[in-house]
């Protein structure tokens, strides 16, 4: 009995750290952690930030080997003298992840903050908040990962000194190894700490034996839904909206119908807010050449007739590892093909510009050898999208710039009616009747999908 009992209590004793780490978090988000996750190391790693709807807030998520509390602590110009308690939560994975949110935020300051349990800290990192009355730069791409041109893409993040950064899915290629995402984010966590990365899910998202558990775990993003595969927030004079090609997005599902109520507000408040941006993984337009990656028809007759509806101005895309650009297109019709005889500026365009940007470090894919009436511009390479935001000017310029440093294509978007040109008699331009029969089908059929699924 004796025995027995003195058995216990040095268990007792030897578990006690752990039930301490238990005790501080939030027993309720933790019990779905694995038991490997009651001893380990307390240092927080994977930070990293991410924009809320809310001006003056920031979000923060990192990880922990073991059950631990979270807190973050932030101030001005190297202060810490700002506090709160964050939350925990766990997958099928030997990580506990923590997040917390930064309040109170002056707008166009430079902020420093650390997260940790209260005894263990990370490193201190910096962050600065927007000013909505000043230029600014984000980054767009798609299709990631940790190879080595990857990892040039990664430099290029780091030098480029954007504000923010918007990624169209495909983001880690786990694909279930969920030890490539810990290295991932971590690899990555340079920026990741300092710059927000705003991102969607892609295909690779959806793990086997997984689903989308890693990235609704380890990523949350400012919505009016309860969901992180959608999101939208205004930064600036561009209001920017995040969806998902991975989950429903016909007429009335939850997704659509977010979308429609999203576009319809920044519709409302154009006079504020007069740029549009939206992205997506899978793309409606693409030129590649094999038929699981063909130009998604259910995408276009569900969302193209709302996005021009809108009004949007730019979407991004990923999926295909090369670079297109459209011109102003809809149902497959050109628009416009810019300004002067370059076709490189763009005024009151009326309708989306799309561009694949799936060149951030994946195997390129070939496109076909006939380029589509619709598409601009196109090549293979590595690279990303750099997007300058000129407020006084009212233009948007947009630079896709390769791994080597140079300038692969660029155009620019600008507010206003689009300048006069003379019309050549060889080519008309394209017909506003047409334009709008195709919008009035597109919405026909998605109508007619609708009345088909419910019946």
């Amino acid at each position: 009995m004796l025995r027995r009992l003195a058995l216990l209590v040095i268990t007792a004793l030897l578990c006690m750290p752990a039930f301490t780490f238990v005790a501080d978090a939030q027993i309720g988000n933790l019990l779905s952690c694995p038991i490997s996750t009651l001893t380990g190391s307390n240092s927080p790693e994977q930070i990293h930030i991410s924009l809320s709807q809310d001006e003056s807030q920031m979000q923060v998520i990192w990880a922990t080997e073991v059950q631990t509390g979270s807190e973050v602590e932030w101030g001005l110009d190297g202060s810490l003298d700002n506090s709160a308690m964050g939350e925990e939560t766990c997958y099928d994975h030997d990580m506990v992840f923590h997040s917390g949110v930064m309040t109170g935020l002056e707008v166009a300051s430079n902020y420093s903050y650390r997260v940790g349990d209260g005894n263990d800290w990370s490193d201190v990192y910096t962050f600065k908040t927007r000013d909505v009355s000043s230029d600014f730069t984000f980054l767009a791409f798609g299709d990631h990962g940790l190879s080595s041109e990857g990892g040039d893409t990664t430099d290029m993040i780091v030098d480029s000194g954007a504000d923010f950064l918007i990624l169209s899915g495909d983001i880690s290629y786990a694909n279930g190894e969920q030890s490539v995402w810990d290295d991932y984010l971590e690899y990555n966590q340079q920026s990741m700490s300092s710059m927000p990365w705003m991102m969607v899910p892609g295909n690779h998202e959806n793990e086997p034996g997984y689903g989308f558990e890693a990235y609704d775990t380890r990523f949350e993003f400012p919505s009016t839904s309860d969901s992180d595969y959608w999101h939208s927030f205004d930064y600036g004079p561009v209001h920017f909206t995040g969806f998902s090609t991975e989950h429903d997005y016909s007429a009335g599902s939850e997704q659509y119908q977010w979308l429609e109520s999203d576009l319809g507000d920044a519709v409302q408040n154009r006079e504020q807010i007069p740029w549009i941006i939206v992205y997506g993984h899978k793309p409606m337009y693409t030129s590649h050449d094999d038929a699981t990656h063909d130009e998604d028809a259910e995408l276009r007759a569900d969302l193209e007739a709302l996005f021009v509806e809108s009004g949007v101005d730019l979407v991004f895309w990923g999926h295909d590892h090369f670079y297109e650009r459209t011109w102003p297109v809809i149902d497959a019709e050109v628009q416009q093909r810019g300004d002067a005889d370059d076709g490189k500026v763009f005024s009151g365009a009326h309708a989306p510009i799309h561009l694949i940007v799936g060149t951030a470090g994946r195997g390129e894919y070939q496109y076909s050898d006939e380029q589509p009436s619709w598409s601009a511009y196109r090549e293979q390479s590595y690279g990303i999208v750099r997007v300058s935001v000129d407020i006084a000017g009212e233009s948007l310029q947009v630079d896709y710039v390769r791994q080597s440093g140079e300038i692969g294509d660029t155009f620019t978007l600008r507010q206003g009616d689009p300048i006069p040109q003379e019309e050549d008699d060889s080519m008309p331009a394209p017909s506003v009747l047409l334009t709008m029969v195709a919008m009035v089908m597109a919405v026909m059929f998605r109508e007619f999908r609708t009345h088909s699924s419910s019946a």
